[in-house]
């Protein structure tokens, strides 16, 4: 039997028998928006390269956590990258995450590939090609009493001098634990 099929002992009203992973990808190459069409799109390597130190050439997401979420508990972000040397850039990214019938943030949090709880990459640069690569922030903690569908909205940009020249960027997700198969009801859970 497959899990999920209503006849394995595995859900109980909904709900999974264990806490799981699961995650929400972004790729870059919708995300751009804007009268400048910046950061620019590379048609050959199918991404965008985000220039050195210049916080102006941001992609914006706006999603909605899905009901499968586990209320309460934080998000991963990070972004795949193609690391072409033994330079790591810095990434940056501006979030608010709110409830439904909640007021939304005025102000902006920033994290950063380079907070503590953060890496410019998760894997060993091999140093004779380019590779694709996992920059990651630190948690996003869930708003106080989270909801199911709750908000996020992230603006996403490069701002250092880490690395000379353009990176490119091929796509943004966030990794968060899922502990059901959606809500029993539409709104609530």
């Amino acid at each position: 039997m497959a899990i999920g099929d209503g006849r394995s002992g595995g859900f109980d009203s909904g709900r999974l028998a264990s806490v799981r992973w699961d995650d929400f990808s972004a790729p870059a190459t919708t995300a751009r928006r804007g009268v400048t069409s910046k950061p620019d799109f590379d048609y050959t390597e199918l991404g965008l390269l985000f220039p050195q130190n210049d916080a102006t050439e941001i992609i914006y997401i706006v999603a909605q956590m899905q009901h499968k979420k586990q209320l309460g508990s934080d998000i991963h972000l990070h972004c795949h990258y193609i690391q072409a040397g033994a330079d790591q850039p810095t990434f940056k990214a501006a979030y608010r995450y709110y409830n439904n019938g909640a007021a939304v943030p005025g102000s902006w949090t920033i994290v950063s590939t380079a907070d503590a709880e953060g890496s410019k990459g998760v894997f060993d640069y091999p140093g004779s090609r380019s590779i694709m690569q996992i920059a990651t922030f630190p948690p996003i903690e869930a708003p106080t009493g989270e909801t199911v569908s709750a908000n996020i909205d992230i603006k996403f940009y490069r701002e250092d001098n880490d690395v000379t020249g353009d990176v490119l960027v091929k796509y943004i997700d966030y990794h968060f634990q899922i502990d059901s198969d959606g809500s029993p009801q539409e709104f609530s859970k």
